[in-house]
């Protein structure tokens, strides 16, 4: 190059300095470098750089803040500034151009590609200022950046186009000495040919102004975008003296603009809408819909037990699951979009969407149904323009017979179940707060209905939804409001007929509703992770009891007092340090058992496994809960410190149907095989604890021996219990 050109480098890391400097000096570039944004202002206007490498982040002030100074106050305001960041995000990149970024890279640097990058700017630097001619050629200039130009001549009427269009088209230069915009119009696509020839004519002829955007077919058989200006310059006596037109190659920044409104707009993990553009549509058709009273439908689509498969597979087997699931549900929608049941004879009408020119999108992008992805493992389906309610329950069973079949991930064969909820609109609300609110609260219903189904929103559904709000709101408060607190169900030697242990249970009893049942608070608690705050709450009073009877000599040294622990809070990863402080006594701890279901045992086998070996150091028994209906594998179970399993009520309770009796028998010879005690919880009758007993079953509790006690009462019976003269072994 004849001239050599001078870059500053402005970035807090000497090292990535360093490489600049070595990569930008071999290709004849003189670099200055600064490694804050004060000193870089400096060096500024020391050396009066031809271009900027500007750092994003900077130890003293920002790249904008930097950027915005070299704007306002520099002499060469229109030279170069390249922005170079370690994020791609939509917000910092439009902060960057807002504050007159030249162009954006990021981090780690491409070189090779930085380096062309440079020498295309530099270019259309040089090329800007060679063509300021007067004050009013200045301003046009900084408003656009040419790579290409054409003059055309009103004396001799003639047109002169630069030599950089060749490079713009990616052609030979011609042997003839001119090139004529019939030439030019020969590389523009058949769909704006007219409307480019009609511009620069109407600018030549009528001296019209004017700014397009089109396409031009390159001589290498690519496309580029070019950003085409005409302008007409006029004398001091406002004559017209000359007809300019500039030409820019925009390709890489629409691409980038582009990228930019995928990230802003969609879910980069799915492709889906995201909750921002979903919601942004909802709210334009249904103020469309408004003016031409249409109905439509929202269905809140969220996967059952997501977590379930992200805790047993992983995360990334997670998100491959999201991606099948999408795609699912994209084919589905798209091929129930076409179905002529569906149709209705309106035309939506949505007309320009998003507002601003990058993001701009029109009726055309948008489908009848809509498909979005809100986050985590929710989805949303609308349909815009339906010709009754039904339609929706249609759509939502299609949806649920496309998603029932099993997803392949990666070998993983994975069967998963959703619950879908449906608001109509306007009926269930006609703004999206109100939709959005009402399908979600539709949603939870058909969980709380068995999952796997779809369910249409009711106003009785609202108000369930603002019981279960304000009951939520309760349970926070229920332990400082001395809400809580346990009874203990007895468990009896079904061989002797003694008191050989209890079952700690919660209740709570609310201040002005009175008895809530734990089948409702309990799943709230799980749900809400509230369940974490009560368990540390069930130590503390589990652990003063004990210490309280034990120095009240009311428990016998085979006493057990048994306590459900929650999935939530045996998988908190300070469990152990909250055992060790709540139970430090080992001598007292043969006293207590946690009781944990097979599914929670059976969660990442390896690490649960630790866990109940170290709690088996500090002298506490274990007790599978619900034993039967998980599913735990024998090969594991011998492994784990159990003591006892516990036959689930369901079994107990239908013991009088032979195959009920069967599974009662083997559980109790599998455990005593393995030399595990077992506890037959719902024992109802006579009968059946008459069977248990024969079959050998070491431990009973039910309605049939004793209810559930409170404190006052349970103590009691211990104390009866002590001073009996038989005691159990």
């Amino acid at each position: 190059m004849d001239k050599i050109y001078k870059i500053l480098v402005i970035d807090d890391d000497p090292t990535l300095c360093l490489i600049a400097e070595k990569k930008l000096s071999q290709y004849g570039y003189q670099v200055f470098t600064a490694e804050t944004g004060n000193e870089g202002i400096t060096k500024d206007l020391e050396c009066m750089p031809d271009l900027v490498l500007l750092d994003y982040d900077l130890p003293d002030m920002g790249g904008i803040d930097v950027c915005k100074y070299l704007r306002q106050n520099i002499t060469r305001k229109d030279k170069p500034i390249v922005f170079v960041a370690g994020t791609d995000e939509y917000q910092s990149i439009e902060s960057a151009f807002q504050a007159g970024a030249t162009d954006f890279s990021r981090k780690p640097i491409n070189w090779t590609i930085l380096i062309y990058r440079i020498k295309y700017l530099l270019r259309a630097y040089e090329i800007n200022l060679s063509l300021i001619s007067s004050e009013e050629r200045l301003t046009k200039a900084q408003k656009i950046a040419k790579i290409a130009n054409w003059d055309y001549h009103l004396v001799n009427e003639s047109f002169n186009w630069s030599n950089t269009v060749y490079d713009l088209l990616n052609i030979y230069k011609q042997s003839r000495t001119s090139f004529t915009v019939q030439d030019f119009l020969r590389h523009v696509p058949a769909q704006d040919t007219d409307i480019v020839r009609e511009a620069i004519v109407n600018c030549v002829n009528n001296h019209v102004n004017f700014e397009i955007e089109h396409e031009i077919l390159t001589g290498d058989g690519g496309t580029k975008i070019i950003s085409h200006m005409g302008n007409v310059i006029k004398n001091d006596v406002n004559e017209v003296v000359d007809c300019i037109g500039t030409l820019q190659d925009i390709t890489e920044r629409r691409n980038t603009e582009n990228q930019v409104r995928a990230l802003a707009y969609f879910d980069s993990l799915t492709g889906l809408m995201n909750r921002e553009s979903f919601l942004m549509v909802l709210d334009k058709v249904l103020e469309t819909n408004k003016q031409y009273q249409l109905l439509s439908a929202l269905l809140f689509i969220d996967l059952d037990d997501f977590k379930r498969v992200n805790d047993s597979l992983g995360h990334n087997f997670g998100d491959l699951l999201l991606c099948d699931i999408a795609e699912r549900l994209r084919n589905c929608i798209r091929t129930a979009e076409q179905d002529k049941c569906y149709k209705t004879d309106n035309l939506r009408m949505i007309g320009n969407i998003l507002p601003d020119r990058v993001f701009s999108a029109s009726s055309i992008d948008f489908n009848r149904f809509d498909l979005g992805r809100l986050g985590g493992d929710e989805f949303t389906v609308f349909l815009a323009d339906i010709p009754n309610e039904e339609v929706a329950a249609s759509v939502a069973g299609r949806l649920l017979k496309a998603l029932e079949k099993p997803f392949n991930l990666d070998g993983h064969e994975v069967y998963v179940t959703f619950s879908i909820g449906i608001a109509i609109s306007p009926n269930d609300g006609d703004s999206i707060q109100t939709l959005l609110k009402n399908a979600d609260t539709a949603m939870y219903s058909a969980k709380t209905n068995g999952k796997n189904n779809f369910q249409y929103y009711t106003k009785a559904m609202n108000e369930r939804s603002l019981y279960r709000l304000t009951l939520e709101s309760d349970l926070r408060n229920a332990i400082s409001n001395d809400e809580l607190y346990l009874v203990f169900q007895p468990q009896v030697c079904l061989q002797r007929g003694c008191l050989i242990g209890a079952e700690a249970l919660m209740r709570w009893r609310h201040r002005t509703k009175g008895e809530i049942s734990p089948a409702e608070f309990i799943p709230l608690a799980e749900e809400t992770g509230q369940i974490l705050v009560i368990g540390d709450w069930l130590f503390t009073q589990i652990s003063q009891y004990l210490k309280t009877w034990k120095q009240q000599g009311l428990i016998q040294e085979n006493f057990k007092l048994a306590l459900n622990i929650s999935s939530l809070q045996f998988h908190q990863t300070d469990i152990l340090e909250k055992v060790r402080q709540q139970f430090p006594d080992s001598k007292l701890n043969k006293h207590l058992e946690f009781e944990l279901t097979e599914t929670v045992m059976m969660n990442n086998v390896e690490t649960n496994l630790k866990k109940l070996k170290t709690l088996a150091t500090y002298n506490i028994s274990l007790s599978i809960d619900d034993f039967g209906t998980g599913y735990s594998s024998l090969s594991y179970l011998h492994r784990f410190p159990v003591d006892t399993v516990k036959i689930d009520r369901s079994f107990v309770s239908n013991m009088e149907n032979d195959g009920q009796v069967g599974i009662v028998k083997a559980i109790i010879a599998m455990a005593h095989g393995m030399n595990i005690k077992v506890v037959a919880e719902g024992i109802e009758n006579q009968w059946q604890y008459d069977f248990l007993k024969e079959e050998g079953c070491n431990i009973g509790q039910g309605y049939f021996l004793y209810r559930p006690m409170k404190k006052d009462q349970f103590q009691q019976l211990l104390l009866e219990s002590v001073n009996k003269v038989s005691v159990c072994p």
